[in-house]
């Protein structure tokens, strides 16, 4: 118990402590992993934990409520953590790039972009294009009809997640499309998605208004049908 609550006293000790023990966190577990897992792997990953680190620390900062003196002192902290956890993040990226894959961390990422992250950026794809087209189907003819108000906005939005959705479905379907540059086109596909789900979630801010509960369950089930569907094609193929 004494050290639970020397714990709460050190983290009421100042505005800021829970700030610090967080950032001091952060460090400690990047500098276990990178030296833990020798290899550009290991770097890779410590420059991910670093960066989120200092994203969520950031995130925390912005959400304290201060005044006077204080959010002076909060502009000090928010530099040192970026400039600490951003600057190690980016020598570790920077050492992982410069040296390089070996030949056998080549062949392991290839597999595991063969046979895992190309078949999760198909689910993914699939279903984001599937709920996007959905609701453009569903919220075109309300536009045309003026109820309930669906903006332009919203629908172009939804036409461009479901074009891309489209166009990343049929480059992750083909894995022969990426021979030889599959690190790259993972890369190029991951970026795909991840520029895609703020249009979509901007799209669907619109749509939350109108109506959570019809936005949800179309949601909720495309994901039960998309899941059972799967499931069957997984049970036929273990039978073959």
């Amino acid at each position: 118990m004494w050290l639970l609550d020397g714990f709460a006293w050190l983290y009421n000790l100042n505005r800021f402590t829970g700030t610090l023990l967080m950032w001091f966190g952060v460090l400690v577990f990047t500098a276990v992993v990178t030296m833990n897992v020798q290899s550009n792997r290991g770097k890779l990953w410590g420059f991910m934990i670093a960066t989120a680190g200092a994203v969520f620390i950031l995130v925390y900062l912005e959400s304290l409520k201060l005044i006077g003196a204080d959010k002076a002192i909060k502009g000090v902290v928010s530099n040192f953590v970026v400039m600490t956890l951003g600057g190690l993040g980016s020598g570790l990226l920077a050492v992982a790039i410069s040296q390089g894959p070996t030949p056998e961390e080549d062949k392991q990422a290839r597999g595991f972009i063969r046979d895992r992250l190309l078949d999760a950026l198909e689910y993914a794809f699939v279903y984001v294009a599937i709920c996007s087209f959905t609701l453009f189907a569903v919220c075109l003819p309300l536009n045309l009809l003026g109820w309930p108000p669906v903006g332009e906005h919203d629908l172009l939005s939804l036409l461009i997640v479901c074009l891309g959705a489209l166009l990343g479905y049929a480059i992750a379907s083909r894995p022969t499309r990426l021979r030889n540059w599959e690190q790259v086109g993972a890369c190029a596909l991951v970026a795909l998605l991840v520029l895609l789900l703020p249009v979509y979630a901007q799209a669907l801010s619109g749509l939350w208004d109108w109506s959570w509960a019809a936005v949800s369950g179309l949601h909720v089930f495309a994901a039960l049908a998309f899941f059972r569907t799967l499931w069957f094609h997984r049970s036929e193929w273990r039978r073959v």
